[in-house]
């Protein structure tokens, strides 16, 4: 008996590292970040079948710049993650005869798998809710608001730049015309590892969207690239 007690001792003690290994590379983890987005607008818009170009050149973005922001929460185990973003922006665009201004939410459910450190891949659904207004002359301010869902799908490559800076690039598509005809995000942004428990981004963010309904009067069409740069952090639990 005492033998046998005294190899499931020497037994236990031998797996307890693996064991503990285990544990400490099975954890859960838990993400919450928050951003702050300088963005301007360029494209084509109509509300209530008025058509507005709002195409802004490159030497008018400065003027156009309105703020946005984001929030996301990631809780991961293993490989796997599930994840949410929502993006508030309340934009606006001068061009000719018009002003159009855009308020948008956009929420974004994911779930996500990392294959290594290096690369992520991701598939879930955008929603947006944009309610837009125009103000042009004669007394033409048309305003309206649409709300749909499409699905996405992504990925996310990071590249290490030394022990606390990597440069990273996330992106998707989606819409595929189940709502928008087509949907796409990009984000470059060089990410700076503060500490164990807080990082720090700061990139550029690309968005656009080709959403298209109703004919006539009750027309609505948002074609548009919205894009500025983006700072923010991030909590690691």
């Amino acid at each position: 008996m005492k033998t046998k007690f005294l190899f499931t001792l020497i037994l236990a003690t031998a797996l307890l590292p693996s064991v503990l290994r285990a544990e400490e590379t099975n954890k859960w983890t838990f993400d919450a970040s928050l951003y702050g987005l300088a963005a301007g607008m360029s494209g084509n818009v109509a509300v209530k079948g008025v058509p507005a170009d709002v195409n802004v050149g490159f030497d008018k973005i400065l003027e156009n710049l309105k703020f946005g922001a984001m929030g996301s929460a990631r809780v991961g185990y293993e490989h796997w993650a599930l994840s949410t973003e929502v993006i508030y922006m309340d934009l606006e665009a001068n061009k000719g005869p018009f002003t159009a201004r855009a308020e948008q939410w956009m929420v974004q459910p994911a779930l996500e798998y990392r294959f290594c450190q290096y690369f992520d891949v991701y598939a879930g659904t955008r929603y947006n809710s944009i309610h837009l207004a125009l103000n042009g002359p004669l007394g033409v301010n048309p305003s309206g608001t649409q709300d749909w869902w499409d699905p996405i799908i992504g990925t996310r490559v990071s590249l290490p730049l030394g022990k606390k800076f990597s440069f990273n690039v996330s992106g998707d598509i989606g819409g595929f015309g189940v709502g928008s005809d087509l949907t796409w995000q990009a984000l470059p942004f060089i990410n700076w590892q503060v500490s164990k428990i807080m990082s720090v981004q700061v990139g550029y963010r690309f968005l656009y969207t080709d959403y298209e309904t109703g004919g006539g009067l009750n027309r609505f069409k948002y074609d548009m690239l919205t894009s500025g740069p983006q700072i923010g952090f991030t909590l690691h639990f």
